[in-house]
C-alpha cells in the first residue's frame, strides 16, 4: 500500500492529493467487488497522481463506475474532467447546479483566473477538461446512487456552497461530506479528538442553511464522516454541536466589524484566529500561535474573505 493511501473499514480508502501540502485534501474511493466509486477529485495535478496510484494498486481505470463530486470548487472537482477522460466506463454525479460547470467549465475557469491570474491558476489547478454531458448525472435530495451492492443516499447540503451535496453510504453508516461538515486536520488531533472548524470560503456561505445541513447530517446518526479536508473523523455528535456553535460565533465576529469598512477582511481574519486558537488551547493542543497560524493560514484567509462577502451581500 502506497504511503499516499489510507484504508478504512468497509473497503473505503483515502488518497492524499498532496494539494497545497500533505494532509490537506483527500480523494476518497470505495472498492466494491473490484469496481470503484470515487468521491471528489482534487485538482488535475492530483488526479494524475491518483490515476497512477490506482494502476500501481492493480486497479484498472475501466473498473471505475462512478465519480461523485460533493461540489464544484476546484480543490474538489478540478480533476473531474481528466478522470472522466481516463475512466471510460465512469459516470459523473454532481448537484444539478454543478452540471453546467462540468460540461462547459469556461465560466468556472474565468472566475478562477480573475482571482489568481491565468499562470497561477494553471499552476494551482491545471487546465479544466469538459465532461461529455451524456455521462453526467444530476443528483439531489432523496436520490440514491446504486453502486454494486451498496446504496449511497444523496442529501442537498447548502451553507458552504449552494451546489453542495453530501453522500451517505448505508453499508458503512458513513457520510462523505466535502466541506459541509467542517475541516479537521490530523496535525490538530489529540487524545481529546479532532479539532474541527467551519469552512466559510467565498462566495456562498449562508449560516442558516449551513446550520440546517449540519443538523441534517446529525439526524442520520452516522458512525463516521469522511471530510475532504481531511478524511476520517469520529465523535460525530460532539463535532457537529461544535460546528453549530461556530456558525454563530462566525456571524458574531462578522457583525462586530460590519460597521468598520477599514480592513474589514483582515479584522475578521484576526478575530477568527483568536477564536480558533483559544479553542485549540482549551482542548490542550500542544501548538504555538506561530505554528497554528501557519497551518491554518489559507483557511483563515479564505474564511475571512467568505464572511466579508456574505456580510456585504447581506447588507445590500
Amino acid at each position: 500500500m502506497t504511503n499516499l493511501i489510507s484504508s478504512f473499514e468497509q473497503n473505503i480508502f483515502c488518497f492524499d492529493a498532496n494539494y497545497f501540502r500533505k494532509n490537506f485534501a483527500a480523494i476518497h474511493f470505495v472498492n466494491q467487488n473490484n469496481k470503484i466509486l470515487i468521491v471528489d477529485t482534487a485538482t488535475n495535478h492530483s488526479a494524475k497522481r491518483f490515476l497512477k496510484t490506482l494502476q500501481n494498486m492493480s486497479i484498472s481505470l475501466e473498473s471505475v463506475e462512478w465519480i461523485v463530486l460533493t461540489h464544484v470548487h476546484l480543490d474538489h472537482a478540478g480533476g473531474a474532467g481528466l478522470l472522466m477522460k481516463m475512466c471510460p466506463n465512469a459516470q459523473l454525479a454532481v448537484h444539478p447546479r454543478g452540471v453546467r460547470h462540468m460540461v462547459n467549465p469556461e465560466k468556472l475557469w474565468a472566475s478562477v483566473i480573475s482571482v489568481y491570474g491565468e499562470k497561477e491558476a494553471e499552476n494551482q489547478y491545471g487546465q479544466l477538461i469538459p465532461v461529455d454531458e451524456n455521462r453526467v448525472v444530476a443528483v439531489g435530495e432523496g436520490e440514491v446512487i446504486r453502486f454494486q451492492n451498496r446504496r449511497l443516499q444523496i442529501f442537498d447540503a447548502p451553507g458552504h456552497a449552494n451546489h453542495h451535496i453530501v453522500i451517505f453510504d448505508e453499508k458503512s453508516k458513513s457520510f462523505f461530506t466535502g466541506d459541509a461538515f467542517g475541516i479537521a486536520y490530523p496535525e490538530l488531533t489529540n487524545e481529546n479528538g479532532e479539532f474541527i472548524f467551519i469552512s466559510s470560503t467565498p462566495t456562498q456561505f449562508e449560516p442558516v442553511k449551513f446550520d440546517a445541513t449540519i443538523k441534517k447530517i446529525l439526524e442520520q446518526k452516522p458512525k463516521t464522516c469522511f471530510l475532504t479536508h481531511f478524511s476520517k473523523i469520529m465523535n460525530i455528535e460532539k463535532n457537529g454541536y461544535e460546528l453549530l456553535k461556530q456558525i454563530d460565533e462566525y456571524v458574531t465576529i462578522t457583525h462586530q466589524v460590519r460597521n468598520n469598512h477599514d480592513n474589514q477582511q483582515e479584522r475578521i481574519r484576526v478575530k477568527l484566529f483568536e477564536l480558533l486558537y483559544k479553542k485549540a488551547k482549551k482542548v490542550n493542543l500542544n501548538i504555538s500561535k506561530r505554528e497554528f497560524g501557519n497551518l491554518l493560514s489559507l483557511d483563515l484567509s479564505l474564511n475571512a474573505q467568505g464572511l466579508e462577502y456574505w456580510n456585504n451581500r447581506k447588507s445590500k
